[in-house]
């Protein structure tokens, strides 16, 4: 039985959040959950789950669930988006099963979400608030007390910030101000199949990579709509305007050099919204007391690895299983979560980086890039173990 007798207090109800109280139910501790919109949700794009996903859906219990909606390509291919030229694939079959113990899925975020959501409301230890933004917390030493912005407070053992990249717990915590901004934006849409001309690459998850740009695609919920996500290293940010940039006048400029193809898919992308790409310097210290933080919270992370939402769950999970091992020493517990993620979660936000730099390249970066992408075995992982072999 674990040591820990009052309820946690999880402020963030996405993927994160939802993930830490079933990993905690799991373990047999209970938890309150706090969402500052006026109910659970999720917006509504593509997510790509490796193998180490997988590997967290089965220990919180969803991976059924999840597997119901979601579409297992064959391959994960890199295409030049100036000369239509294949460079890469990792084959996701039979073999890439075998060598990771699980599958490559891509699931619509919102199933994802639902999935978890719908397990949580399953278990009576978990209680659901929406309506609840935090405005601050104090930590009392045996307890936290939560406070939020609508004059209500709730107490208990630990405060978990599950809070998003610009976290109210992590600002307490830490301090550390704003998060870093990439100058990389991007625009997503989702359509239905049959408005999909070309289907050469119907069943891959398919990127087709430019001089500061890229465009993924790949299919969702059971094959029956497609995801498009274009991306650009906007000029107009790298030349000093940090306050109007990523516009899509600035898309459609970035692709005008790629191939007519390249171009035709972004008629599926949707111009009138896009997300600007933050990340932030990965650092230690992300527990302190009684409180710590999970997922984007802690360690925000471009998307180039297609991880900030598996993280946040490999997170859940390890979190769960330090406050189950330590008794009563909360301090302690977070203070090893911590260590445990640290050097993992740190890798995956600077190899992305990385990989955002690869797959941006121009003139010489270009070119080597293309020739070294050439000689990859399609069933050789060596790059990926690292990571989708998983904790």
């Amino acid at each position: 039985m674990n040591a820990i007798k009052s309820e946690i207090l999880i402020a963030g109800g996405g993927i994160g959040g939802l993930a830490a109280a079933l990993a905690l139910a799991r373990k047999g501790m209970r938890s309150q959950v706090f969402e500052k919109a006026p109910e659970f949700g999720e917006i509504g794009y593509g997510l790509q789950l490796g193998p180490n996903a997988h590997h967290m859906l089965m220990r919180l219990g969803i991976a059924r669930e999840v597997e119901q909606t979601a579409v297992f390509p064959n391959a994960l291919i890199e295409i030049d988006a100036l000369t239509d030229r294949e460079l890469t694939r990792i084959s996701t079959g039979d073999v890439f099963r075998k060598h990771f113990g699980a599958p490559y899925m891509v699931v619509h975020r919102r199933d994802l979400h639902g999935a978890l959501l719908d397990a949580c409301r399953t278990h009576a230890g978990i209680t659901l608030h929406t309506s609840k933004q935090l405005v601050g917390f104090d930590d009392r030493g045996a307890s936290v007390q939560a406070r939020f912005a609508d004059g209500s407070a709730y107490s208990g053992a630990v405060l978990i910030g599950a809070d998003g990249l610009n976290s109210c717990v992590r600002d307490a915590v830490m301090g550390d101000g704003p998060p870093r901004v990439s100058g990389h934006v991007t625009y997503r849409g989702v359509v239905p199949v049959d408005e999909i001309k070309d289907k050469s690459h119907f069943d891959d998850m398919v990127i087709w990579i430019g001089p500061g740009l890229h465009l993924v695609q790949y299919r969702l919920r059971g094959g029956t709509v497609m995801n498009n996500v274009a991306t650009i290293d906007s000029p107009r940010f790298a030349a000093g305007h940090k306050n109007d940039f990523g516009g899509p006048e600035e898309l459609l400029e970035m692709f005008s050099h790629t191939t007519p193809q390249v171009q035709a898919m972004l008629s599926y992308i949707g111009k009138d919204k896009n997300w600007v790409l933050c990340d932030r310097e990965p650092r230690p210290d992300w527990s302190r007391g009684n409180a710590t933080l999970l997922g984007d919270a802690a360690h925000p992370t471009l998307q180039y690895l297609a991880q900030g939402a598996v993280m946040a769950m490999e997170d859940a999970v390890v979190l769960a299983e330090k406050l189950d091992a330590a008794g009563a020493d909360i301090p302690a517990a977070l203070l090893a979560y911590q260590e445990a993620r640290y050097l993992r979660t740190a890798r995956v936000q600077l190899t992305s980086r990385i990989h955002g730099q690869i797959m941006h390249a121009r003139g010489g970066a270009r070119d080597l890039r293309n020739h070294l992408m050439s000689l990859r075995n399609p069933e050789n992982f060596w790059e990926v173990d690292w990571l989708y072999r998983g904790i």
